[in-house]
């Protein structure tokens, strides 16, 4: 198919801010562990006149992975400052409001930049989604790994839409506006994509073994994972927030994100990668995305946040040193968040200039965050007084990866269990879009959030609607139109 990098599958109504990149963005495979998942030899955009066409389904389905891709690079970042995990040290004060805990202010500037592109990929991924089927039914499908391929990524960005977003217009379309679900029914963002991964399972199993694409499987029953955990942690809390305390028990234990958890851990097993990694690499070879909230811009090359005092010892705009420490082992700097801020996962979040920073890799999906569904899961069913018990079982598989010493329930200078998992979460899971919802559920709040903020007074508190989606779309301008 001829690469056609001017027209694009663009939903119009979401403005002239989102151009023609889409498949033109090449993500390329995965993170640590990955191989070849998310590798995207020779992306290109797909016009609308062609979405029809059954050879341009790989090239649609590059186009998903693409704006999946930005839109999770932008998500994570707003979560991560509204969290503790990074702070806002430059000059745009828009960051500093998130910081400080004003999560629902709708005309954030970045919050608002980042809305279409959340709703861009979305919209995406279901028209892929339906029209791949259609070709799955007409059988005119190349390749089934594409279908599985385009229900992952439906999948991820339902799940970061229930994850981050208070309400949004889930059914808006292309051309046409569409009222917002409402904050109470939300939790659909993830039946979507507990719906989508089952599919995209089930499409897989049709694929010979011998001609299944590496490692989907594991992504799609991870993800599967991840937004039933999200589901039931999303019901700990009202919505919309009101003002009141943290759950009284905040820990989770829903058997579908066990069983999922275990089944994914074992496939990860099979393949011989115990610490696997799934998440999307940028490069500067590829289409722009959107700088003003891409992760590695605003940290490494603006120095516009950095990571947070609780994790770090500063040197001015960027990292001095790691200062959090791991609570079992000697003093030293906790390895994993080491790991993380230095680049192991490709990141480089550690504030060092340079043309290539901007491109910092982001992680979705880990092996560690599957250990410790189970950790949680058997805290909340009691069982952390032993070290044979599970959650002592899974946190240690967890800290087995960097080789730290075991820990140990029923040795009284070790953390207690939920202290335990909270510092596992902590460190395994940082700038992963998780941190905020600990927070909440916790009732540990960022050292940032300022005296009265919502963050503060209204726990589960998530991002808005926009200004721009208010004052553009019909249904909530005048519902009565819709």
């Amino acid at each position: 198919m001829k690469t056609n990098c001017t027209t694009s599958l663009v939903p119009r109504r979401w403005g002239t801010r989102i151009t023609s990149l889409l498949a033109a963005l090449g993500l390329s495979g995965g993170v640590v562990g990955c191989s070849g998942l998310l590798d995207v030899n020779n992306p290109n955009s797909v016009p609308i006149k062609e979405i029809g066409n059954p050879a341009g389904a790989k090239s649609l389905t590059n186009g998903v992975q693409a704006s999946v891709g930005r839109a999770w690079n932008d998500g994570i970042t707003l979560m991560s400052v509204a969290s503790d995990e990074l702070r806002w040290v430059g000059s745009r004060d828009a960051w500093n409001t998130l910081d400080q805990g004003s999560i629902s202010e709708p005309t954030n500037e970045f919050v608002d930049a980042a809305f279409p592109y959340l709703g861009e990929a979305r919209w995406l991924a279901d028209t892929a989604i339906h029209q791949l089927e259609k070709f799955r039914s007409d059988q005119t499908l190349p390749d089934t790994n594409d279908l599985a391929r385009v229900y992952l990524y439906g999948a991820i960005i339902y799940t970061a839409l229930g994850n981050f977003w208070e309400d949004f217009p889930l059914a808006s379309s292309e051309r046409k506006a569409a009222p917002p679900v409402g904050a109470a029914n939300m939790a659909q963002t993830f039946d979507s994509a507990i719906a989508y991964t089952t599919r995209g399972i089930a499409a897989l199993q049709t694929v010979p073994v011998a001609g299944r694409i590496k490692d989907l499987e594991l992504a799609l029953t991870t993800t599967r994972a991840w937004a039933r955990y999200s589901k039931a942690a999303w019901a700990l809390l009202p919505h919309p927030a009101v003002s009141g305390s943290p759950p009284a028990n905040p820990l989770i234990n829903d058997a579908g994100a066990v069983a999922d958890a275990q089944a994914a851990i074992a496939m990860a097993g099979a393949i011989a990668k115990p610490d696997w990694v799934y998440g999307f690499h940028y490069s500067p070879t590829t289409a722009p995305f959107n700088a003003e909230i891409n992760i590695g811009f605003t940290v490494n090359e603006r120095l516009e946040n950095r990571v947070g005092d609780a994790y770090i010892i500063p040197s001015g705009k960027v990292v001095g040193s790691v200062k959090l420490t791991d609570p079992i082992a000697t003093g030293a700097p906790d390895p994993v968040l080491s790991s993380i801020i230095y680049g192991t996962f490709g990141g480089d979040f550690g504030g060092l200039e340079g043309d290539h920073d901007r491109y910092a890799a982001v992680p979705v999906l880990t092996v560690r965050e599957l250990y410790l569904i189970l950790a949680e899961a058997a805290a909340q069913a009691g069982d952390t007084l032993t070290t044979t018990g599970q959650f002592a079982v899974n946190i240690n598989a967890v800290r087995a990866l960097n080789s730290l010493p075991p820990y140990d329930p029923t040795n009284v200078t070790h953390p207690r269990p939920v202290a335990m998992l909270q510092h596992e979460r902590r460190v395994n899971l940082f700038i992963q879009g998780r941190r905020l919802w600990d927070h909440y559920r916790f009732g540990v709040p960022s050292d940032q959030w300022a005296v009265g903020s919502e963050a503060l007074t209204k726990p589960g508190t998530l991002l808005p609607i926009t200004i721009t989606e208010l004052q553009s779309n019909p249904c909530i301008v005048s519902p009565g139109s819709c």
